[in-house]
């Protein structure tokens, strides 16, 4: 019985150190470098996506989208505002769709446009 306990503690503490590294391999944005270049207030930018989730009520879209290298960022899952909410209503889960933002607040950037992808 000894012997086991001295195979399980290391196995144990190995465990302990590396679950961290582990968990940082998931994907969050937090983690991303999101850095837009200092020149974005009012451009528009043109991107790709496919959508997740649409709250009409809320005024939101889910949507993973290609990499925009006007904003240097890379491909990833977001939620963003819209600015027409009446737009919303017409997409469908699992559709392409190609859409424009802009950043409405410091950081804060909003769907002005979203059609479906031609």
């Amino acid at each position: 019985m000894k012997k086991l306990h001295f195979i399980l503690a290391p196995v144990a503490l190995v465990a302990l150190i590396t679950m961290p590294a582990v968990a940082a391999d998931k994907p969050n944005m937090a983690g991303m470098k999101m850095d837009a270049p200092q020149t974005t207030a009012g451009k528009v930018h043109k991107a790709q996506g496919i959508v997740n989730s649409v709250d009409i009520k809320g005024a939101e879209v889910n949507l993973s989208h290609e990499a925009i290298p006007s904003l240097n960022w890379p491909k990833m899952t977001m939620s963003f505002k819209v600015s027409d909410k009446q737009g919303l209503a017409m997409l469908k889960l699992g559709q392409h769709v190609d859409f424009e933002l802009s950043e409405k607040d410091k950081g804060q950037y909003v769907v002005t446009k979203i059609t479906p992808a031609k």
